[in-house]
């Protein structure tokens, strides 16, 4: 695994990348892999973010991967930023960072999915409006997140309208 994932870094790097991102893990050990592939065989920064679900017992990947152990374990390896993405709609993604946060002083990374996904019509829709998503940021970031970006289902109209939100946040400070 870490010489693919080391191929696509050197490919990365040489095509101009200025970081890599690695998203979406569910398995630690993976993650940690394609971070120790960066890390040795480029200068970029590395950003790492796993796909939690939420369980009876809390918050989890699918290979049982907590999130406070998945922020430890990760800023030792060398992670430059570490979050979660997809999986879950932003109130989910709120639970999440506390949690992260309090495991890790590393930039936190939040891209939450506008909802859950539902089939309709034989199509995949996501129900999170813009509007929702946006109302939410501020307690994203009383929960520690430092980026928010969006996964499944969002659209330019969810990313605009958190971006105005911000806007609107930061002017008041």
């Amino acid at each position: 695994m870490i010489r693919d994932f080391r191929e696509q870094a050197r490919a990365l790097t040489l095509g101009g990348a200025e970081g890599i991102v690695i998203e979406t893990m569910t398995d630690l050990g993976e993650a940690k892999a394609a971070l120790r592939a960066v890390k040795e065989n480029t200068n970029l920064p590395a950003a790492v973010t796993l796909t939690f679900d939420k369980g009876k017992k809390g918050y989890a990947t699918i290979m049982g991967i907590r999130p406070e152990q998945a922020a430890e374990e990760l800023e030792k390896c060398g992670a430059d930023i570490v979050g979660a993405n997809c999986g879950a709609g932003i109130d989910n993604m709120i639970e999440l960072m506390q949690t992260m946060r309090a495991a890790t002083k590393l930039p936190l990374w939040c891209k939450p999915n506008a909802g859950l996904p539902e089939l309709a019509g034989g199509k995949t829709v996501y129900r999170e409006t813009p509007e929702k998503m946006a109302s939410k940021l501020i307690a994203l970031v009383e929960a520690g997140a430092d980026i928010v970006g969006g996964c499944c289902g969002t659209t330019p109209a969810h990313i605009r309208l958190l971006a105005a939100e911000r806007d609107r946040l930061f002017s008041r400070r």
